[in-house]
């Protein structure tokens, strides 16, 4: 058995009320050349004989009582994996509207804990011949990034498909454990609780006392570097304190930062990578700069039109993957965030672009200093039982509600595959992530690069967001804007060159 660590165990700790911790992708194919249910035979049988490159796939929970520590991994007695492909379809004309709202519906049911925390759905009756795949999988298993690589795992390289080579040993499963067992478990990691946390607490002291960048930062926020003795200390040391550093405050309220509920609502689109490798070549940022700064001109059209742009600008929290070269095989969550602004108050766009690139350089400065354990460590030592209490507090409460958000927005953007994927030799087309919303936090953007493309995928409180079928609609008009700005860069060095 393996024990969850603190942070995948938070995704199903999140779980209380309207809130889900499982994510998705909704993959579309050119199955023109196929027979009906072809498309669905063979991914089962692929997905059969490949169950030993995915191991999250056959592995389920074992709860410890009362919360008392976090659940542990076994591989499933019972497991059955009928139960988890399916085969849908959507009615005549299956255009973008129904499969929008297929998925929605979809996404807005939780997984079985008593089995392996996935499904998939073959969906059929797209118009143009297609055939789609939704897969959903909880994130107490997956982050993004090795979401993306068992999605390769799983389908081939080739339209003639791929040779995969066997286990050397065949697969065995785990017996369910006596509640008896868990429990001693439980009791054993309460008793090192105390343990755990005066580790963590010397480990993020001395963290914090041994990074400059820290340390400036701890005294900004709590005003000690306005003391005298305090200030000619930090200078010693070589900490800047006078420097612009990411925000403190909170950010300002949206309309989709309020509890959600159980129902969701979900767009889906594509936009041109190369668009957005000529916005960055053009004003010398990233692209992920670029990412951010099309998003908050599609966000600051959506509030404008609503009337609803707050005067201070919206914050976006994005996800830092920090899995090292040697994690890459591990199915479990190596993430980190970072928040940055969107300058969604700047009516110039090359001023929000040139702000939310300050504003990541100094959120990755602030990232690159701070100890890659430093949040693990906090998420390992607290006890689930605790936790999953303060959850539902804050659920029924709705205090989220009545407060200030520290973000605005998830913008998470996350590599995907550079080569076509094939499935029964049918090429996938586009690959759309679905995410999570949690209270106060109704809308998430999730962005996916696919060979020659960035595929969006936005995932909403049906209440809170009722209209996100206008978002993409900004989107375009946001990115067509750059590229305008981009060309008359260009053109103007051009000029410049030959005069």
């Amino acid at each position: 058995m393996d024990q969850l660590s603190g942070l995948d165990n938070s995704f199903l700790l999140i779980e209380t009320g309207a809130q889900l911790g499982h994510i998705a992708s909704y993959s579309t194919f050119d199955a023109s050349h196929l027979e009906p249910g072809e498309f669905y035979e063979q991914l089962r049988r692929t997905i059969e004989d490949r169950l030993h490159l995915v191991p999250p796939y056959r592995r389920k929970l074992a709860e410890v009582p009362f919360g008392l520590d976090r659940p542990y991994w076994i591989e499933d007695p019972d497991f059955d994996l009928d139960f988890h492909v399916r085969h849908i379809a959507v009615p005549p004309p299956g255009d973008r509207s129904q499969q929008a709202a297929l998925v929605a519906r979809l996404h807005g049911r939780p997984l079985d804990r008593g089995r392996p925390l996935w499904e998939i759905y073959v969906i059929e009756g797209l118009e143009g011949n297609q055939v789609a795949l939704y897969s959903k999988i909880h994130h107490a298993t997956i982050d993004g990034v090795s979401g993306s690589q068992m999605m390769e795992k799983l389908l081939d390289q080739s339209p003639e498909g791929d040779v995969v080579e066997q286990p050397d040993h065949p697969w065995t499963a785990d017996s369910n454990p006596p509640q008896s067992e868990m429990l001693i478990r439980g009791l054993a990691g309460a008793a090192i609780h105390p343990g755990r946390m005066a580790r963590t607490l010397y480990r993020t002291a001395r963290g914090i006392w041994e990074s400059n960048e820290l340390l400036g930062s701890a005294a900004e926020t709590l005003g000690l570097d306005k003391l005298p003795l305090t200030k000619s200390f930090l200078a010693e040391r070589g900490a800047e304190v006078d420097a612009d550093r990411v925000p403190q405050a909170p950010a300002p309220r949206a309309p989709w930062n309020r509890s959600v509920t159980p129902h969701r609502r979900f767009e889906y689109f594509s936009q041109s990578l190369d668009d957005y490798k000529r916005v960055k070549r053009a004003f010398g940022t990233t692209l992920n700069d670029v990412v951010m700064a099309v998003c908050g001109s599609a966000l600051r059209r959506y509030l404008e039109a609503h009337s609803e742009l707050p005067a201070d600008p919206l914050k976006a929290m994005i996800p830092v993957s920090v899995r090292t070269e040697s994690q890459k095989e591990e199915y479990t969550n190596r993430v980190a965030s970072v928040i940055a602004e969107l300058a969604t108050d700047a009516k110039d766009p090359l001023d929000r672009l040139q702000r939310i690139h300050q504003s990541m350089v100094e959120a990755k400065r602030m990232h690159a200093a701070t100890p890659a354990t430093m949040m693990q460590d906090w998420t390992e030592f607290a006890m689930p039982a605790l936790l999953a209490q303060a959850q539902r507090i804050a659920a029924r409460t709705k205090i989220l509600d009545r407060m200030n958000p520290p973000f605005n927005v998830i913008i998470s953007n996350v590599p995907g595959p550079r080569e076509a994927l094939y499935v029964a030799s049918a090429e996938m087309t586009t690959y759309y992530p679905v995410s999570a919303i949690t209270d106060g936090q109704g809308l998430n953007i999730t962005v996916v690069s696919y060979r020659d493309h960035l595929d969006f995928g936005l995932i909403a409180c049906r209440e809170l967001v009722p209209d996100l079928d206008g978002l993409p609609a900004y989107f375009e008009e946001s990115l067509a804007e750059y590229v305008r700005l981009a060309e008359a860069a260009e053109a103007a060095k051009a000029e410049s060159v030959e005069g």
